[in-house]
């Protein structure tokens, strides 16, 4: 089995702290690259981050899909690109948000979101609308760091998840974490011991996904919602490089 885990962004450090992470956790028999996106923002913070991201994101699952991998994993908390993805990819692609999200709310009563920067406390609230795993949200929280920082500064990171996960089990009722961001990458099993209580990395259990359904060969529908692009003279749109079409 292979897999493809893409970092929506540019930065070296986040791509090598995911595939150290993924290697710890994969199966003997699973073969994991990790890449990151040339070209794309250091960080996704923004809206406008995670669009600039999308054009690269679409290349590299093209060229994952005709390299013949079996699964394509957006490791991004912002899932950018996820639904273009899956329309250009005829092998499984899952976002990391929306995989953890549907798991965080079948593993206890509410689940809280811990996103780097307040600015992003709105865009998770409508994320979460939009992938349809509302009920289940007891809270979106932030750290008040950027991705830089989480990525820099371990032990502050470690600090500041464990007290805003704290305030969230007490004044929301919050019995599973969900740390909202792939430079967050490492610490939920240090943090759940101290918390007692379900903490995800969305990178993990979404990697973790991708090879369960892989081996009973699901993967998402093609027609409708991921129906491939019309190509291009029939309405469709060329990718970045592409000639005129002939």
């Amino acid at each position: 089995m292979r897999i493809l885990v893409i970092n929506p962004n540019s930065s070296e450090e986040m791509t090598r702290s995911i595939r150290e992470v993924l290697e710890r956790i994969k199966r003997e028999d699973t073969e994991v690259e990790v890449a990151r996106t040339e070209g794309a923002p250091a960080a996704i913070q923004s809206a406008t981050d995670a669009a600039l991201a999308v054009p690269h994101v679409l290349e590299r699952v093209r060229e994952a899909n005709a390299d013949g991998v079996d699964a394509v994993v957006l490791a991004c908390f912002s899932d950018p690109g996820l639904e273009p993805a899956r329309e250009v990819s005829d092998v499984l692609v899952l976002g990391i948000q929306e995989t953890t999200l549907h798991i965080a709310a079948t593993l206890g009563h509410k689940y809280t979101i811990l996103t780097p920067l307040a600015g992003r406390i709105a865009s998770k609230e409508q994320d979460v609308r939009r992938f349809k795993a509302e009920p289940a949200c007891a809270s979106v929280r932030a750290l008040g760091m950027t991705v830089a920082e989480t990525e820099a500064d371990p032990e502050r990171t470690k600090g500041r998840i464990l007290e805003v996960a704290r305030e969230a089990i007490e004044q929301d009722g919050a019995e599973v974490m969900i740390l909202g961001c792939a430079g967050m990458v490492g610490y939920a099993e240090e943090v759940e011991k101290q918390l007692g209580i379900v903490v995800l990395d969305p990178t993990t259990v979404a990697f973790k996904v991708a090879e369960a359904l892989v081996d009973v060969g699901i993967r998402h529908c093609k027609r409708g919602l991921y129906a491939s692009p019309p190509p291009p003279g029939l309405g469709g749109h060329r990718s970045l490089g592409e000639g005129e079409a002939k």
